[in-house]
């Protein structure tokens, strides 16, 4: 390189530092106020004011979640129950009289109609019953044969008046006493022509045989209770046992119309009428048994098996999502939004309505906007600025 360049290129490079400083000096000014006018700019914080909160430029933070406060609806409950004889199309036969079973004729599962025999009985008290009958109907006839003779002599002056009234008695307490035990022997359909000892056990309602406790040569008692011989039940109407929770019981009425569902048959519906309420809470679970009437014409449900009921409950009180409530001291609280990015603290009175929802009994209208998500944040940045 010759001298002339090397001095043109050590002129150009001090002629470009010349211009870079010169730029410098000229944007420093302009670069410091930027830097001052950033730093000078303030964060602007929430402003608390008692029990209100209100957020710059009126916007809702983030997070913050609204629901609206709901009144006069229903909303579905669902209860557990399980299914069980209907006690008004079922009965249990127990034997009227002590003795032992000679022969059974029907079977678990049969169908049996009223009137069918269900079993042999031979008893010594069918005996004395059928013994007892025989006797008082002779002593009956010899009481009609007394009066009439008594009657005779009473028209001959042979016997006074008083003695005709008596045998007349007599007459009476002969026929009440056969009426008695003819009665008590026909009530069982026990034979009344003979001294049999046999008793033959009937159905008193038409059904299937849904239990038998009994077998051949098995002892009976009538003055011991124990299990029923057999029981007989119409599996065409069931009843279903619900347990409902003592906040659920308005939508349980009688007369009410519930859907049943079951995991045998899980596309299908049952409906059940409700058809009594329990007068008290069950000391164990802490429910209230209800019943309810299922027609089972099909055949499908079986008693025994696991029911849920769903049915609808009609709320009167403003309700509020259980998020929106949360304590402070023993005391409940909501935040109510009274504008976007504006909210008020409110101190409400609540009463539970199942896991997920509450219903407010002072402090909350219908339609107002409540807070259920971030109003333990709101909570705080109150608490803070006092």
């Amino acid at each position: 390189m010759t001298a002339a360049a090397l001095h043109r290129r050590r002129r150009s490079g001090r002629t470009a530092c010349c211009v870079a400083v010169a730029l410098a000096l000229l944007l420093a000014p302009l670069l410091g106020g930027c830097s001052k006018a950033q730093e000078a700019k303030p964060t602007l914080e929430p402003a608390v004011a008692g029990e209100e909160i209100t957020f710059p430029d009126h916007k809702d933070p983030l997070g913050v979640r609204l629901a609206s406060v709901g009144n006069n609806v229903a909303r579905t409950l669902t209860v557990p129950g399980r299914l069980t004889w209907d006690e008004d199309h079922t009965t249990r036969v127990f034997a009227p009289y002590a003795g032992r079973i000679e022969r059974l004729r029907v079977a678990v599962g049969q169908s049996v109609q009223r009137g069918q025999p269900l079993a042999d009985i031979a008893s010594a008290d069918i005996g004395q019953a059928q013994a007892d009958l025989h006797k008082a109907q002779a002593d009956l006839v010899v009481a009609r044969a007394a009066r009439e003779r008594a009657r005779d002599l009473s028209e001959g002056g042979v016997i006074a008046r008083k003695d005709l009234l008596e045998a007349e008695a007599d007459q009476a307490r002969a026929q009440a006493e056969a009426a008695r035990t003819r009665a008590r022997v026909a009530q069982y359909g026990v034979a009344a022509d003979g001294v049999t000892q046999g008793l033959l056990l009937t159905a008193p309602l038409g059904g299937v045989v849904v239990e038998r406790n009994a077998n051949p040569g098995t002892e009976v008692r009538a003055d011991v209770q124990g299990p029923p011989l057999f029981t007989i039940s119409d599996p065409s109407s069931l009843s279903a046992l619900l347990d409902v929770d003592e906040t659920q019981l308005s939508a349980f009425k009688v007369g009410d119309a519930l859907m049943l569902h079951c995991a045998a048959w899980p596309d299908l519906e049952f409906k059940a009428i409700v058809t009594s309420v329990a007068a008290a809470v069950d000391p164990a679970s802490r429910t209230v048994k209800v019943r309810a009437r299922v027609p089972n014409p099909q055949l499908r449900l079986k008693a025994e098996m696991f029911v849920t009921a769903t049915a609808l409950q009609p709320i009167a009180l403003p309700m509020v999502p259980a998020d929106a409530v949360f304590l402070r001291g023993e005391a409940s609280y909501v935040f109510l939004q009274l504008a976007p990015g504006r909210y008020q603290r409110q101190q409400v009175q609540v009463r539970s309505a199942g896991p997920q929802e509450w219903m407010v009994l002072q402090g909350v209208n219908p339609g107002q906007t409540v807070v259920v998500g971030g109003g333990l944040y709101l909570n705080q940045l109150i608490e803070a600025a006092r």
